[in-house]
This record gives C-alpha cells, sequence and structure tokens, in this order.
C-alpha cells in the first residue's frame, strides 16, 4: 500500500504510533473555527486532544481483541476516524464470528466510554445539556468529550473501509468475490459513502461531517490502490519488477568509505559482496548508526548475514507477503543460479505493482478499444 505521509509519535508498548496528515491539519482547522466562534485557541486544541483521545479509546479496545485473537500490532497511523492500518493481516483463519468480535471492538469501546463519562457528569452535576447543540464544539468541552466518544463509535458502523464494518464487509466480499475483486468492490463502496458524506456535510454546513467524509475518501482511496497492487501480484514475477540496476557494497568497505558510496544513490538498502558472492544486506541507516559509535569498523560487522532469497522466475505475491509479514526483511535478494541480477525492497515493490497494475489496465484497455 501506498502509505501516507504521517509524523511520528513515538512507539508505546511495542506500538508505533504516527499521526495522519489529516489529523495534523485538524489541528489548525480547529484554531480557526474557535478564534471565529469566541472560543479562543486553548479550547479549540483541547478539542482536538479530545479527538485524539476518542481514536486512542478505540484502538486500545481493538488492540486488546487483535492480541487476544493473536493478531499483533506494530503501526498505527492515527486519522479523525480511527487508525490506517490498525493491524497486520492475520496469517490464522478467523471464523465469521470472530471477525464480527473484532469489528465490534473499536465501536464497543467508544460506546461504553461515552456512556461512562456521561453517567460520571450526570453524577456530579446536572448543568450539563448533553442533547443540546451543537454536540461537538469548542464552546462545550464537555459535552464534546462524550460525544466524541458516541459519534466515532457510530461512525465506524458505516461500512467503508477502514471503518470497522467497512473492514467486515470487505472480508465477506473477498469470500464471494476473491481478494482482488472484493478488495476493489470494498474500496468502491467506501468511496460512494465518503462522498454521500462530504455532500451531506456541505449541504448541512457542517465542518466535521466533510472531514469525516474527506478522511475515509482518503482511506478507501489508499484501498483500493492496495488492490490493484494486489491484483498485479497475483499474475506477475519477480522479474518484471525488481530492481535491476542498483549499487552493492563490498564485506571490506569501511563505513566511512561504504556510507560515500551510498550517497548518489536512491536505495536504502545495498546488497554486500565478497567478490562473485552475495553475503549480506545492509541499511544506510545501519551504516550511519555504525559509524558513530565505531569509525573504525567494516561493513562486515554491521550487515545482515541472514537473507531472503528469490528466484527471478518466481510469482511475485509469494515475495510481497514475505516482505510484509517479516517486519525485519529490509530486502529480497533476486538470484538467477548464484548470480545476483536484481533486488526488491518494500518501497519500491510497493510502487512497482501500483505502476504495474495501471499499466496493464491501460493495455487492455487501449487492446479492446483497438479492436
Amino acid at each position: 500500500m501506498v502509505r501516507p505521509w504521517s509524523l511520528s509519535i513515538g512507539r508505546y508498548f511495542g506500538v508505533e504510533l504516527r499521526l495522519h496528515w489529516l489529523t495534523v491539519f485538524l489541528l489548525p482547522v480547529l484554531l480557526v473555527v474557535g478564534g471565529a466562534s469566541g472560543a479562543g485557541g486553548f479550547r479549540a486544541s483541547v478539542l482536538w486532544l479530545l479527538v485524539l483521545a476518542a481514536v486512542l479509546v478505540r484502538e486500545v479496545g481493538r488492540a486488546i481483541a487483535f492480541e487476544a485473537a493473536g493478531i499483533s500490532v506494530s503501526r498505527l497511523v492515527l486519522l479523525p476516524t480511527g487508525a490506517l492500518p490498525a493491524a497486520e493481516e492475520p496469517e490464522i483463519k478467523l471464523s465469521e464470528l470472530q471477525e464480527r468480535l473484532l469489528a465490534m471492538a473499536g465501536p464497543v469501546s467508544n460506546f461504553v466510554a461515552g456512556l461512562t463519562m456521561a453517567l460520571l457528569m450526570f453524577s456530579a452535576t446536572s448543568h450539563v445539556r448533553l442533547f443540546e447543540r451543537p454536540w461537538f464544539s469548542p464552546g462545550h468541552l464537555l459535552r464534546a468529550a462524550i460525544w466524541s466518544q458516541v459519534l466515532l463509535g457510530g461512525l465506524n458502523l458505516l461500512p467503508a473501509v477502514p471503518l470497522d464494518a467497512g473492514v467486515l464487509l470487505r472480508r465477506q466480499l473477498q469470500r464471494v468475490r476473491g481478494t482482488a475483486a472484493g478488495s476493489r468492490s470494498a474500496a468502491g463502496i467506501g468511496q460512494s459513502i465518503a462522498l454521500v458524506l462530504v455532500i451531506l456535510g456541505s449541504a448541512m454546513a457542517n465542518l466535521w461531517v466533510v472531514l469525516m467524509g474527506v478522511s475515509v475518501l482518503l482511506s478507501s482511496r489508499s484501498e483500493g490502490q492496495a488492490a490493484t497492487a494486489f491484483a498485479a501480484a497475483e499474475s506477475i514475477t519477480v522479474s518484471e519488477v525488481m530492481l535491476r540496476e542498483f549499487a552493492t557494497l563490498s564485506a571490506s568497505d569501511t563505513l566511512h568509505d561504504a556510507l560515500r558510496r551510498t550517497v548518489p544513490s536512491p536505495q536504502d538498502v545495498f546488497p554486500v559482496v565478497r567478490g562473485p558472492l552475495l553475503v549480506g544486506a545492509v541499511s544506510r541507516d545501519a551504516l550511519m548508526t555504525a559509524l558513530r559509535t565505531d569509525r573504525n569498523s567494516y561493513v562486515q560487522s554491521v550487515m545482515l548475514k541472514t537473507l531472503e532469497v528469490v528466484a527471478a522466475d518466481d510469482l511475485l505475491l509469494p515475495a510481497l507477503r514475505r516482505i510484509q509479514t517479516k517486519r525485519s526483511t529490509q530486502m529480497l535478494a533476486v538470484l538467477t543460479g548464484e548470480q545476483l541480477v536484481g533486488i526488491l525492497t518494500p518501497g519500491h515493490l510497493q510502487q512497482a505493482m501500483s505502476s504495474l497494475g495501471r499499466v496493464r489496465r491501460l493495455v487492455r484497455m487501449t487492446g479492446v478499444r483497438g479492436g
């Protein structure tokens, strides 16, 4: 999948948290709204934090459910509607009941949090009018804290990827239509629902509905790109998308010389050779880290010696799964016999699959028209 720009906010309990650009963009939008309404920048900033709190409640609930099901969670890109992606695709087979329970974990977490906050509020004071409009605004933070949980839970009941109900719909469609076709159908439904939200929000002059629609639309487009890439991977070989022109490093290079040789290359990971033999791989980041601590070391002391290898005529899909399921895999070496003829890296592979899928689709279209 083509990953959107995001801002890292650290790693917690082994999970990397990143803010999607739309979540970051939401802050200045709220500051403008807060200034226009007279609520002020501080209350607008608190409202933004309440949105993040609702998202985190949802993701904590989902993470607990995923861990109970044996599904690892390593990276969360936080959107105003939730996280993208929320978890790795499971290698284990889940029953339809398990899938439904996992899909409900996020909304239930938000609903429980909202109900608990409402009960605590009513036990402390009766002066807050919970059902008075607007439900979500910087001028009424206590009411907004409750409704942010409820509205996020309700939003994720819409059948639009990557919302919880949308993920469940995608899996159902994949069973009926196949993985690639089902994913494309789910992405199309998600984009349609997102457009309805944008149009409805515009007609109602409701900024929040518009923002939610835009968020779902961007996520559904990413889902469509992933489906296109997956469909391409089902029928092509590694040799069609491998990087043929690449730089290599020698195991006997010093760290300083190796790092200097990597500067002109767009690669992030480099094969390491000893004569004609492939003996390892090393990333530019690893070279820089090692150079700070040991300037007299050699590449062979910091390279990864355990390599993932594929043949040039292998199908691409197993290679893609190998990169996706093994987080430590930085590069796949492509061999013909014992000769290194190409490499695959996660970034290059995703871009190449997406491009190849579009090219093949265009060729089919022009072929039909030409006939």
